[in-house]
């Protein structure tokens, strides 16, 4: 029974988040667009203004990323927003993450800059700079401009002090190892990688412990680790997946990491198995991912010696990253498109990774 000092609108929140909370998107979000209207009639502005919010946030979840923008975009221009720094940059932040869910890497970058902005140096908000600054970091880091992203890295260091809970500091070093792979910092990445797994625990939250062996298993594969520790994070991500669950495009990615161990332990026929069917459903995925997913079947073409079918993936691969304006990587493709019929090049340009943000 609720308590009897809950007006109706704020019972109706609870039952909406707790929906969330056990992933049941579709429920909460319809229990969220109700408790909205009570509170839109009851005249609590703020009360509607976090039922929309987590509206949007249960069409991320889901996989939504366009629906999640447009409630964003709408949150982000609503009058209440710009009375806050707090408002403001919670609708800037899923801003970023939702045009990063699209591949659009830039603007996602502008959206979490500007979110970090209003809540920075405000002690009392320092939770939502440090959602700004990761959602920040991964738009940059997926757009490869590691320097900038390293940078940013520096900053959210300085915000994951003693007085942060460890779920988010834990999430914070995972992006900040994310990064350091990424740049050829390896030792770093391994440092901040083993605070992250410090921190996070598969008994809290599976889903959350499935999504950063994941991530550590994308980064340490584009540093072209493939060791039996980067096999045991696959591992433990597949299965805590399964445990889960899992969106279909939860399960493409992790099929990706896949496709990635056994392209780097030359097994290119399980390689291609893996990859052509996804990527004939890459559209799910964000543009950046798809990209990723082509090339690297692409560069699996090419050392089972299918040229023919090398040479129209790397095309694929390179249109697609033209679309997610990431000029660096297109360039590599095209290197790789030049040198077919040449000595095969080697996998000396990175690899397949999902979204770079924990």
């Amino acid at each position: 029974m609720p308590t009897p000092q809950l007006t109706p609108h704020l019972v109706a929140e609870l039952s909406a988040r707790a929906s969330w909370k056990k992933r049941e998107y579709d429920v909460a979000f319809r229990e969220a667009g109700e408790a909205a209207e009570m509170a839109l009639a009851a005249g609590d502005e703020l009360a509607w203004w976090n039922m929309k919010y987590l509206q949007a946030e249960c069409l991320r979840d889901k996989g939504a990323i366009m629906e999640c923008l447009q409630m964003a975009m709408d949150l982000k221009e609503n009058a209440l927003t710009g009375t806050s720094a707090e408002l403001g940059s919670r609708a800037g932040t899923l801003l970023a993450v939702s045009l990063q869910g699209l591949g659009r890497l830039p603007e996602a970058a502008t959206a979490a800059n500007d979110a970090a902005k209003l809540v920075a140096g405000n002690v009392n908000l320092v939770y939502q700079h440090i959602l700004a600054q990761r959602a920040l970091i991964a738009a940059l880091a997926e757009g490869r401009l590691l320097d900038d992203a390293w940078r940013e890295c520096l900053v959210l260091e300085t915000l994951l002090g003693d007085a942060v809970d460890e779920d988010t500091a834990g999430k914070g070093y995972w992006v900040i190892g994310n990064v350091a792979f990424l740049s050829g910092r390896l030792e770093d990445g391994s440092r901040f990688h083993d605070l992250a797994a410090d921190r996070l625990s598969p008994s809290k939250d599976v889903d959350l412990w499935a999504r950063f062996n994941r991530a550590s298993a994308e980064m340490r594969l584009q540093a072209k680790i493939a060791d039996a520790a980067t096999l045991r994070c696959i591992e433990r991500a597949e299965l805590a997946t399964d445990i889960v669950g899992g969106s279909e495009r939860d399960h493409l990615e992790m099929s990706l990491v896949r496709a990635h161990w056994n392209f780097l332990s030359g097994d290119m026929a399980g390689a291609i198995a893996i990859l052509e069917p996804l990527c004939a459903k890459s559209s799910i995925l964000a543009i950046q991912t798809a990209a990723e997913a082509h090339f690297l079947l692409a560069r699996a073409f090419l050392g089972a010696g299918r040229d023919d079918d090398a040479r129209r993936t790397f095309e694929e691969a390179a249109r697609l990253f033209d679309r997610a304006a990431a000029p660096e990587r297109s360039a590599v493709v095209r290197t790789h498109l030049e040198g077919i019929g040449q000595e095969h090049l080697d996998d000396s340009d990175g690899a397949a990774g999902g979204p770079v943000g924990g």
